[in-house]
């Protein structure tokens, strides 16, 4: 019975292209994430265009995926989860994008936030392969078990956030633009991971709605 209902959800061609879209959309995520790992990791500036562009990009992919929404895709219980989903994965690619701008507004990582700001960055790039593996789950099962996963990652950037803003006491800014883009930097490379979990929590919503 479950299968002869996702069948009827994702079976038409206007539904799989949305389910297609959606997907590439998700991988942008994944690459953007990658990219401002490799930023922080490798203080590699030259990558901060190709963080804008997979924003532009993504900016053309959410048009096309509610377009085709709004066209007709999906039955209409099911079409404002969809776009909702589809505005917190654009909220995620503009989050990263901030954060890739902030990033050449600063002058430089502290030595002592390095390796946590690493960490948090290789976090937020699994939990966004996470995402992937869940989206696709809405057809092949096994939704709880990455769920968990992205849980529980979310969960270790939250316990980093405290030990981050004890160190960031005892840090000297040179005046108050300093600290207030370094503060924001911060802000939002933690935010990526809540924002990513966000976007699971409506996959999950989705999941239920398709039973």
């Amino acid at each position: 019975m479950i299968d002869r209902i996702k069948k009827i959800v994702f079976g038409g061609e206007r539904e799989r292209e949305v389910v297609e879209l959606i997907g590439k959309q998700i991988e942008l995520i994944i690459d953007t994430c990658e990219l401002m790992k490799s930023i922080i990791e490798r203080s590699d500036e030259a990558v901060v265009g190709d963080v804008c562009e997979a924003e532009k990009l993504g900016d053309a992919i959410r048009r096309d995926i509610i377009l085709k929404i709004h066209s007709g895709a999906f039955i209409p219980a099911l079409r404002s989860e969809f776009c909702n989903l589809v505005e917190e994965l654009d909220e995620i690619l503009d989050e990263l994008e901030d954060l890739a701008m902030l990033y050449l507004l600063i002058d430089l990582i502290p030595d002592e936030l390095r390796d946590e700001f690493v960490r948090i960055a290789e976090i937020n790039s699994k939990m966004a392969y996470l995402l992937l593996d869940a989206f696709n789950a809405l057809e092949e099962g096994g939704l709880s078990d990455v769920l968990l996963k992205i849980k529980i990652f979310e969960e270790q950037v939250d316990s980093m956030k405290g030990r981050i803003y004890e160190k960031l006491k005892v840090i000297d800014f040179s005046n108050y633009a300093e600290w207030y883009f370094f503060i924001k930097f911060v802000e939002k490379l933690i935010n990526v991971s809540d924002l990513i979990e966000d976007a699971s929590d409506t996959i999950q919503v989705l999941s239920v709605s398709i039973r």
